[in-house]
């Protein structure tokens, strides 16, 4: 058998038997790292017996061919022999031939390596699914942003910048490390109550996030992210009811040296300086077995918002973090990751603005924030018999401080003049799963997970006086358990039609401690839910796929805060979801394209909501209907230019209000009605030089704040530019930008402070350059 790269390699040049080459293999299976092996070097590998099914870590240095294919057999009873200037051979090392006898220069007594028909092409390989499997075969709605295509040359890379290149991902804008995720028209509230997220954030094995807001981590030497659609409750359980969010780090190699280094700076227009760095090794301790890798980055981004006479570019903030990573692998079939995640963002002030279209409000309170964020995960992979066996832990520490100036809600408290609002929150999340799935991705997966999630919010008022004095307005602790066991199979109905059937049933504890010591009459709920899903496939002839899917997925309900001992209660909404959905390729594979339709019903809704003193507590809303599309699409036009383009639209309303009456126009908050994205890249040479110069048009159009009518107001409908340019020689690559090009100053989130009685206005950050130098090693 053989698998040959000369009918879909892009590369000029044909390596020879001595020449090394750029080796960037993802985590799979054998066969399929072999067979992209023999694409990326430009040669053919032939092997007479199927490879063992066995998993290979992934493999990302500068080797040989042969070199790199004996990095993927080590410790299988298999060997490599290089049979032709670029054709090698893998076989038992019981068959090798004795050293007397001449071997041939090609292996023409080799039939051809049946190669999957998904890894033809470079595949991107996925796992927010909780299996390994190709991008091509999953029969839902999915995005994926690879690291290597991450934009270079900025500071502060995270989740906001990441909805800008993927189609059905929203997010609030209250600054670093306060903002709600919501996919696909799945809102239920801009303010930060205490609700459960209808997004599940995902860091590799582990929930960082349960009702805490997106934590905002640097997207630092990431391999990919993964933003799944629709409802995932068979697999993630309560908080799933929109999507998951999933941030796949690079793992430590265990046999290259790295090194690399940034460093970044930055000017705003009309605004400060910023500059930042960051600094990636890896290590290998064993050759094969044991290695560790770094990651470090710190950053102070420009502010742009002034406090009028009293601060220019108040709302700067400063990030450092860095994410330690340790991998031993005994053997070929087990695998043991240890991580540990730490970051820290402190923001000087907040970036509203109660003036459109200005980048200044009047001098008054200063309203910090602070966000530090520390996780520890554990993940044991490896094979039982047939099965692959994966047992994680992980635990979330996540503390969210700020202060707001609530001087006009002071007669809502009893007090006069200036009045400062301090909340305090400590979340915690404590996760343990363990699955087995066939060895064969995607056949079957059975598992069971417990979840421990504990919230403890303290908001205080403080007069801003000589007798200053302050009192607690709010206090809750609450702490969820869930208990679950779920799977999912994959059935062959009929020639290329698959049919995969997932369930999860879960039981969930909530207990409010501080209701429980008021003397509440609730202060505890319980509730067993089962979420179930069902996907239908069909792959047309040549490559693509047809997919029709349903699921649902149930958020269980809760006490709501300020319960005194008449404690107030919101139940538990469900949603269901129904898809329909291509995934394709035209035109020799050069041009990839996913397309998509989706109805959800949404009842019960819980929905965080403003108090009439500016405080938060949550209540069941009503019931919805989003009705949705979306397309996307990534065109290879030449060897140099590469086009990438997308679109979504999402109509997404309140029908039935909590009262049971009906409404006419009562829009979800936050999802734009229409967004879409065009980005283009193209490939130079200038002297020894090699490099890009690309640009990137989104289109965000109007949303809505809320749906509650007495708070709601209108945002968005704005375009946004940005241009940039790299250029590598040897270790070196030096990469400019400038974000913001028409430096537009459209609302992109009309709410700052929930005490305020003005409007208020979040302005996008003026037009910035950036510069950034990078050296590897």
């Amino acid at each position: 058998m053989s698998a040959s790269a000369e009918a879909v390699a892009q590369a000029s040049v044909r390596p020879g038997k001595s020449t090394a080459v750029i080796i960037d293999l993802p985590e799979g299976t054998l066969e399929a790292s072999v067979a992209l092996l023999a694409q990326q070097a430009g040669i053919a590998v032939a092997w007479l017996s199927p490879l063992p099914k066995a998993m290979v870590s992934r493999l990302r240095a500068r080797l040989t061919p042969l070199a790199a294919l004996r990095r993927l057999l080590v410790g299988t009873k298999l060997t490599v022999t290089q049979v032709g200037p670029r054709t090698y051979r893998i076989e038992s090392r019981g068959n090798l031939r004795p050293r007397t006898q001449p071997v041939p220069r090609t292996p023409r007594a080799a039939p051809p390596i049946a190669v999957p028909e998904e890894l033809q092409q470079q595949e991107i390989v996925v796992t927010a699914r909780k299996i390994i499997e190709p991008v091509s075969g999953v029969p839902g709605g999915i995005a994926v942003l690879q690291g290597a295509r991450l934009p270079g040359g900025r500071l502060g890379f995270a989740s906001t910048d990441v909805a800008l290149g993927l189609e059905g991902l929203s997010l609030t804008n209250l600054g670093p490390g306060r903002n709600r995720q919501f996919i696909r028209g799945v809102a239920d509230s801009p303010f930060n109550g205490p609700s459960q997220s209808t997004v599940a954030v995902v860091l590799d094995e582990a929930r960082i996030t349960f009702d805490a807001p997106d934590p905002d981590l640097r997207l630092v030497d990431m391999e990919r992210i993964e933003l799944l659609k629709g409802p995932q409750g068979p697999l993630y359980g309560s908080g799933a009811l929109g999507g998951v969010y999933h941030m796949v780090t690079r793992k430590p190699d265990l046999a290259a040296h790295q090194f690399h280094t940034s460093v970044s700076t930055e000017i705003v227009q009309s605004g400060g300086v910023g500059a930042g760095i960051e600094g990636i090794v890896n290590l290998p301790l064993a050759d094969d077995r044991l290695a560790i890798r770094g990651v470090g980055y710190a950053s102070r981004e420009a502010g742009w918002i002034d406090r009028v006479g009293q601060k220019r570019n108040a709302n700067r903030a400063e990030t450092t973090g860095g994410r330690l990573a340790v991998r031993w692998q005994p053997d070929p079939v087990w695998r043991l990751d240890v991580a540990g995640t730490l970051q820290n963002v402190n923001t000087r002030d907040s970036r509203y603005v109660v003036q459109e279209d200005v980048v200044r409000r009047p001098a008054g309170i200063t309203e910090p924030s602070d966000n530090d964020f520390s996780a520890l995960s554990g993940s044991l992979a490896g094979r039982i018999g047939d099965a692959r066996l994966l047992v994680s832990s992980s635990y979330v520490d996540h503390a969210v401080d700020y202060v707001q100036d609530a001087t006009d809600a002071a007669p809502a408290f009893g007090r006069v003049g200036p009045l400062r609002f301090s909340d305090t929150r400590r979340y915690s999340v404590r996760n343990h799963e363990a699955r087995l799935s066939s060895a064969t991705p995607g056949a079957w997966l059975i598992g069971a997970s417990y979840m421990r999630a504990v919230s403890d919010e303290t908001g205080t008022i403080e007069s801003i006086s000589r007798d200053a004095n302050s009192a607690q307005v709010q206090s809750r602790l609450r702490r969820v358990v869930e208990i679950a066991g779920f799977g999912n199979a994959t059935l062959n109905v009929a020639p290329r039609v698959q049919a995969t059937v997932g369930a999860r049933v879960s039981h969930t504890g909530d207990e409010d401690e501080t209701a429980e010591e008021a003397g509440a009459t609730v202060s505890r709920i319980g509730k067993t839910t089962l979420s179930p899903s069902l996907a239908v496939s069909w792959r047309p002839p040549g490559r693509g796929l047809v997919y029709l899917r349903y699921a649902r997925a149930v958020r269980p309900g809760g006490l709501a805060p300020n319960a005194t001992t008449q404690a107030t209660r919101f139940d538990a909404d469900e949603l269901g979801s129904a898809e329909l959905g291509y995934r394709g390729y035209l035109h020799g594979d050069t041009l990839r394209f996913d397309v998509g339709a989706f109805h959800t019903s949404w009842s019960g809704i819980q929905s965080d909501y403003l108090l009439p003193s500016g405080l938060v507590s949550t209540r069941n809303a009503g019931s919805a209907a989003v009705l949705g599309a979306e397309i996307s699409v990534d065109w290879d036009a030449s060897a140099r230019l590469r086009i990438s383009a997308g679109a979504s639209y999402v109509d997404a309303r309140l029908t039935r209000s909590d009262d049971g009456v009906e409404v006419d126009d009562r829009r979800l908050p936050i999802t734009p009605d229409l967004s879409a994205r065009l980005v283009a890249a193209w490939r130079i040479n200038v002297g020894h030089w090699s490099g890009s110069l690309g640009g990137q048009a989104n289109y965000v159009g109007h949303a809505h704040l809320t749906f509650d009518p007495a708070a709601d107001r209108t945002m968005g409908g704005y375009a946004l530019l940005s241009a940039n340019a790299q250029m590598s020689r040897d270790q070196w690559t030096v990469t400019g930008r400038i974000d913001n090009l028409l430096d537009t100053t459209a609302d992109t989130f009309a709410f700052g402070n929930p005490f305020l009685k003005e409007r208020q206005f979040t302005p996008l950050r003026p037009r910035t350059v950036t510069l950034s130098v990078s050296r590897s090693w």
